[in-house]
């Protein structure tokens, strides 16, 4: 109900005005898909000339849904979330839908409470990141989930919708890549192998090595962590060995500047003593000198994927199985390789 012009305006109102049932204007309201497109545009232009605003409160105690999506990332700091985080909310605005963003930390205590909340303030759909696919737990708490979910850059989970890069190829293009220079000893850097793209780039690696007919050593995968700080230590003590790597696979997105800094420290020139490979492409590898060869994909590509998929869940446009959207990567060379001296 609205005030115009001294008068207040209800949904019969609009009805009215526009030749329909209440019950059509309800369903325009809900974005219904079985509204006509004549119809939905003469509710709408309806609603645009009375000045109509729904009661949103009113709205949610009527029906099951708020127009409100939940979306938990990692971590606010990674620059690859901005795009895909963007092109996200870009759609649900569209949609008419609030958008909420919230940060997990990577931590299965923050994930849970999220859940938890999100179902209390019956938001109606989430999709999120999750620190531990392998977690009972965790596991539960997704499938379990009062409302749509899906879940971004998992794919282990297949009860739900996911969408992911292809991180095994990127890795296996990346690794194959060194190898083709002569890099026999090369350093990887990824995080927790319980989440998938750290496990696919260890399989990625791997796979080239074997590819090649070679076994890479275990002791140069360093998978504990995706701070910087630790990229940063790791690399400095994996470059003070007596057989230090020739090359550094930085596989984590935002790892790559702890290995520069440790490299820079080490008085080693990238490109000319080591080379590097990033994970994730960046401004800070492609401004770098010299710029750094990197992994690309398309993240807005998987914002568009992952709010479409929760729209037709949470709208009832679709009931088919869980989904899994696989976005393609690929390596970008630059001037960071060469063969090892």
């Amino acid at each position: 109900m609205v005030k115009k012009a001294g008068r207040e305006f209800t949904i019969r109102d609009v009805a009215r005005s526009a030749e329909v049932a209440v019950g059509t204007v309800s369903r325009v309201l809900n974005d219904h898909p079985s509204v006509t497109r004549d119809v939905r545009e003469r509710v709408q232009r309806a609603i645009a000339s009375l000045g109509y605003e729904r009661n949103a409160v009113a709205q949610s105690m009527r029906s099951a849904r708020t127009h409100m999506i939940a979306c938990a990332i990692r971590d606010f700091d990674i620059p690859g979330y901005v795009s895909y985080v963007k092109e996200a909310e870009r759609i649900f605005r569209a949609a008419d839908y609030t958008f909420l963003l919230a940060s997990t930390a990577n931590d299965k205590a923050v994930e849970l409470s999220l859940l938890r909340k999100f179902a209390q303030r019956r938001v109606d759909g989430v999709m999120m990141t999750i620190s531990d696919e392998n977690d009972p737990e965790l596991i539960a708490a997704v499938e379990q989930a009062k409302m749509p979910l899906v879940l971004i850059d998992r794919e282990m989970i297949q009860s739900v919708d996911r969408v992911a890069a292809d991180h095994r190829s990127g890795a296996r293009q990346a690794t194959d890549y060194l190898l083709s220079l002569g890099h026999r000893r090369i350093a990887l850097f990824v995080g927790d192998p319980h989440a998938h793209p750290s496990r696919s780039r260890i399989a990625g690696y791997r796979d080239a090595f074997r590819a090649a007919g070679l076994e890479p050593d275990p002791s140069l995968i360093r998978d504990h962590s995706l701070s910087n700080e630790f990229t940063f230590r790791e690399t400095a003590a994996l470059m003070q060995r007596p057989e230090p790597p020739t090359a550094v696979f930085v596989a984590g997105i935002d790892m790559l500047a702890g290995a520069m800094r440790a490299l820079k420290a080490a008085g080693l020139a990238i490109g000319r003593d080591v080379s590097v490979v990033s994970g994730g492409d960046s401004d800070l590898a492609e401004l770098s000198t010299p710029a750094i060869t990197a992994l690309q994909w398309d993240r807005a590509e998987m914002g568009r994927h992952a709010a479409q998929m929760l729209l037709d869940r949470v709208t009832g446009r679709t009931t088919e199985p869980p989904r899994c959207v696989r976005v393609p990567v690929s390596l970008v060379v630059r001037e960071s390789c060469r063969p090892p001296r």
